[in-house]
């Protein structure tokens, strides 16, 4: 029984590495233009590819520089083509509405691709109980690899701002726990935190023991997390069935501690945290929620209140 649950909660789709390359012959959901560029790492091994997004109206705006968010797994970021199992989180159609509308200002968006099989490895700082991971844990050095590696060639390559209240680092699930964990040991980088179903299970907890002591976050944080975010399997026993809810309670519990722990930095941030009561953990329910958390970093206060009654 105990072999069930864990099978249940491990099976939680974006904890495990994307799919393969998928079918060349596959019609791309890509809305406004995504350059790619490849970037050989000093920091991690291998290259990796970044894929741009750039908002209406970018070739024709001079030298204007743009707010940027940066995106962990950004093979996800914006075509059902490299997707995970055929699912994107629509930054890309989300963004373009938003802009479109005065919502939010016109931003870059900078999806970076994971490493596969190693992309455990890279995101964690601490091991997760749930899916062991053979190696070590490298989350550590992700900062590394972001202000040395990705953003310097980001920077000389398209017109982003430099300003670090500008600058929004984002990532879902483990990719979620590589954004607070960066944040949190760098907060010099980001002013902007987009922070979706975080894995807080990992290092048994350590990511909230670091929140209660942080001293200067971003300026906003958003935190996403759903209600059901582990999917009770079709025709379990009521015991696994018993034992599953409480696991999601604990993650919404955990979700609403990380809340009021970062709120009380020194320097204390904006934090929002949107709980969604029965979505699970995948990229169609992040993209339900996208809208809410593009509003609150970069759009104006006005403009996430109207959001917020629509």
């Amino acid at each position: 029984m105990l072999t069930f649950l864990l099978a249940a909660v491990m099976s939680i789709p974006a904890q495990v590495p994307p799919a393969a390359p998928s079918d060349p012959e596959c019609r791309s959901s890509i809305v406004g233009t995504v350059r790619t560029i490849t970037l050989q790492s000093k920091v991690f091994p291998g290259e990796r590819t970044l894929r741009i997004w750039l908002p209406p109206g970018y070739d024709t705006t001079g030298s204007r520089r743009y707010p940027v968010l940066y995106v962990l797994d950004g093979q996800n970021a914006f075509d059902t083509c490299t997707g995970y199992q055929g699912h994107e989180w629509t930054l890309d159609e989300v963004a373009t509405r938003l802009i479109s509308s005065g919502a939010i200002t016109p931003i870059i968006i900078v999806g970076i691709d994971n490493a596969g099989a190693r992309r455990a490895n890279e995101y964690l700082p601490y091991a997760d109980p749930f899916m062991p991971a053979a190696g070590q844990m490298e989350g550590d050095r992700l900062a590394a690899f972001l202000a040395g590696d990705v953003m310097p060639l980001v920077a000389a390559s398209f017109r982003v701002s430099t300003d670090p209240a500008e600058i929004g680092l984002g990532g879902f699930s483990y990719g979620g726990v590589a954004t607070l964990h960066t944040v949190l040991s760098n907060p010099q980088l980001f002013g902007k935190a987009l922070i979706e179903s975080p894995s807080l299970q990992v290092g048994n907890g350590q990511l909230l023991r670091d929140a209660a002591d942080a001293a200067m976050l971003p300026d906003r944080i958003y935190i996403g997390m759903g209600g059901e975010e582990a999917a009770i399997p079709p025709g379990a026993p009521p015991a696994i069935r018993e034992r599953i809810a409480r696991i999601n309670t604990g993650l919404v519990v955990g979700a609403e501690r990380l809340r009021d722990r970062l709120a009380l930095a020194l320097s204390a941030p904006s934090v929002k945290l949107v709980i969604d009561p029965t979505a699970h953990h995948g990229e169609d329910a992040w993209a339900t929620r996208l809208p809410a958390a593009l509003t609150f970093l970069f759009g104006s206060p006005d403009a996430e209140k109207q959001a917020a009654r629509k």
